[in-house]
């Protein structure tokens, strides 16, 4: 070996050197085949005959490559075997380096947060569209009476007016004389469950009947409602 290396008295080859070499030759090869020659080589003799034949391509070229190992001596396979080991760990050494340096992975990372922040954003916008867009609905005629505050029934100075309802039933109320026909309609509202309820109606009164939503904002003593009968119908009817 100090001859093959060029080791000397001067630059010997130290222990710790040795067991690094023989550790990695080891890993490399197995003593249950006979030594691979090395792909690569660029001594001189026997080694680099044998680095020589293992870059051909060609069967022929190994079958020589593999008699010349044969034809080696045992020592002259071992330094064979020892060059080919750090040569590939040099070469692996750069691929490392190199792979380190530009990794094709980075760019497929940022590539995969760009495309889930593309995707959540495309959901987000997919659900805000999917949720309809449920509109208020202004209140009725008959839903701002039914909320209206009718009061208490008047002792002097009062109307008093007869409602005969939808179902035949017959209401008597006093109201306020300058009370307007809109307390009527909230009076009549209150006192049903439909009308509670929604369902829209219309009153009508004198002869021929007459529909008292015009004189809605109306005095019930401008209108001569005073002691008139009031007729109570349901819209759809």
């Amino acid at each position: 070996m100090y001859r093959k290396e060029g080791w000397t008295q001067v630059n010997p080859l130290e222990p710790e050197d040795f067991a690094e070499i023989a550790a990695d030759f080891c890993s490399r090869h197995s003593f249950d085949k006979a030594p691979v020659a090395p792909r690569t080589g660029t001594g001189t003799g026997a080694g680099t005959g044998a680095g020589s034949g293992a870059n051909k391509g060609s069967d022929g070229n190994k079958e020589s490559a593999d008699s010349k190992m044969e034809a080696m001596t045992e020592e002259q396979q071992l330094q064979a075997a020892i060059r080919a080991s750090m040569n590939d760990a040099a070469q692996n050494d750069d691929e490392s380096l190199e792979y380190a340096m530009d990794d094709p992975d980075d760019d497929d990372d940022d590539d995969s947060i760009n495309e889930v922040q593309i995707d959540d954003s495309a959901r987000g916008a997919a659900a805000a569209a999917a949720v309809p867009v449920v509109e208020e609905k202004a209140p009725t005629f008959t839903d701002e009476v039914v909320a209206m505050e009718v009061g208490d029934e008047p002792t002097d100075n009062a109307a008093r007016v007869m409602i005969r309802m939808p179902d035949g039933k017959r209401l008597v109320r006093k109201f306020k004389l300058d009370d307007t026909v809109k307390i009527i309609y909230a009076f009549v509202a209150q006192s049903n469950d439909d009308a509670k309820g929604g369902k829209e109606f219309m009153m009508k009164a004198g002869f021929p009947p007459k529909d008292l939503m015009a004189s809605v904002d109306a005095s019930i003593a401008s209108t001569g409602l005073a002691g008139d009968s009031i007729t109570v119908r349901w819209m759809e009817d």
